[in-house]
């Protein structure tokens, strides 16, 4: 049996992980991240092994920014190298990843075969001397570039990987697990909703680049449009920074009885606050240096067969395609008629609500994705094609 290291830096999490979870009986998996990892690991179906990290115990922006100039990036894994000893297959994220570029060294001492992961979707991005210098040797050494969306392809053939190195690999989730559900009435009552309210809903990190300013300012909209006794409700689950000024803003726009904040919520508990939602909205908006990669919350409320809108902001159209309504970023009047023209239609919502289950499960059923990552490790393995 083969052995594949996952190296993660600090961004090991369960829902990444979930797709390699049906292959363990074909892969023995072992998984690498810093002491001071991102996300949760009691729920990583692997073992897991912690490195030092210089980069995540200098967590200050000003030391970051000195190591991203010297470094060219601070997601190392101390003696990285050493553990990497005995592994067939090393599994890494980011072709900028400095934990990429230490396993790019370890590969000419120990001959495993390297696959990157990539989600970055602007060129260039990051564009240090030493950053360029830790892509170079990346690019030089990866066996197999796994380009999470066509614009990450599109990327790594501009920033110089070979095309033949590169294949498409979108992630899945557990379809089994995000399915269609109806409503849960005590959960609704719990949240001050009714059965006769149609539920918008949003969950992610609450910061300006998910578009929830945008989102607030077309519901105050929508609600002018509609006339004030529209049974319509907006729940907003999620935390972040910018949590105290949407909270003045629902106060300012008079939304007190329109909006709840209704928080985080655990992952397995997340179907049943996904299907409460009548519609799904992520008005995404891109930043200078981020533009939305794939959007997990997107898949997973279309695998409950909700129709979503979002914007035309990096991959969303990819994850998205014919199964909900997609508008400009940062234009909450495109927005809100996009909300009118769901809130007002039961059959729209139904359609794209079948095409999103539909999408859903062609494109994004873990079950799937997982033997497709087994289909690109074995063909590291397949000897080459003789030329005709």
């Amino acid at each position: 049996m083969k052995r594949v290291a996952l190296v993660r830096g600090p961004n090991l999490n369960s829902w990444e992980m979930q797709n390699f979870a049906p292959l363990r009986n074909d892969y023995e998996f072992i998984t690498f991240c810093s002491h001071w990892n991102n996300f949760d690991l009691s729920e990583i179906p692997f073992p897991v092994h912690t490195l030092w990290s210089w980069g995540q115990m200098l967590r200050m922006r000003a030391a970051r920014h000195v190591i991203e100039h010297v470094w060219g990036d601070y997601h190392d894994l101390v003696h990285l190298d050493r553990a990497l000893h005995g592994f067939d297959i090393v599994h890494t994220p980011e072709s900028m990843y400095y934990c990429s570029y230490q396993a790019a060294l370890a590969k000419r001492k120990l001959g495993f075969k390297l696959v990157v992961t990539v989600w970055e979707n602007l060129p260039l991005n990051y564009n240090l001397a030493a950053t360029r210098r830790l892509k170079e040797t990346v690019m030089n050494e990866a066996d197999l570039f796994l380009a999470v969306t066509q614009r990450a392809k599109e990327v790594l053939v501009l920033e110089g990987a070979p095309v033949e190195k590169i294949a498409v690999q979108m992630p899945g989730i557990d379809i089994d697990h995000f399915r269609p559900l109806p409503k849960d009435r005590s959960t609704l009552l719990r949240f001050d909703c009714h059965d006769n309210d149609l539920v918008i809903l949003f969950v992610a990190h609450l910061t300006v680049q998910k578009g929830i300013f945008d989102l607030l300012y077309a519901m105050k909209s929508l609600l002018l449009r509609l006339g004030s006794d529209a049974p319509v409700k907006l729940l907003i689950a999620g935390t972040g920074p910018e949590r105290e000024r949407l909270s003045s803003l629902v106060t300012q726009l008079q939304l007190e009885a329109r909006v709840r904040f209704i928080g985080p919520h655990p992952y397995s508990s997340m179907p049943l606050i996904h299907n409460l939602a009548d519609v799904f909205v992520l008005p995404s908006q891109p930043a200078l240096r981020w533009q939305e990669q794939f959007g997990y919350v997107l898949v997973e409320s279309m695998a409950c067969g909700k129709p979503v809108i979002s914007t035309e902001s990096g991959a969303i159209a990819e994850v998205v395609g014919n199964a909900g309504l997609l508008v400009q970023p940062n234009d909450y009047l495109a927005l809100a008629g996009a909300l009118e023209r769901l809130i007002s239609s039961s059959s729209l919502r139904q359609e794209l609500g079948r095409k999103a289950r539909s999408r859903a499960e062609q494109l994004f059923d873990v079950r799937r994705v997982a033997l497709q990552f087994k289909n690109h490790y074995e063909n590291l393995y397949r000897p080459a094609k003789p030329h005709a």
